[in-house]
């Protein structure tokens, strides 16, 4: 299992980082907040819609934790 932090780490690197602009659900948004990992594979940011004042929570979607997850296994099995 991916420790929290180097799974708030690996999701960054997807573009789920603060300061990042993404489309989700159909809406642009600025990531307001770092990723959040809380348990399990939930991990969370917050983010403002574009044109709008309110900041609201959305979870990551699963894809991306799960390659996140992948792409952090693999580079702890590499020789240093």
């Amino acid at each position: 299992m991916t420790k929290p932090a180097n799974l708030g780490e690996a999701v960054q690197r997807y573009g789920y980082a603060k300061k990042q602009k993404i489309k989700l659900y159909g809406k642009e948004l600025e990531i307001v907040s770092d990723p959040v990992h809380t348990q399990g594979d939930d991990v969370f940011v917050d983010a403002r819609e574009k044109g709008a004042e309110a900041v609201r929570r959305l979870q990551v979607p699963r894809n991306v934790v799960e390659m996140a997850k992948r792409s952090e296994r693999k580079r702890r099995s590499r020789p240093a």
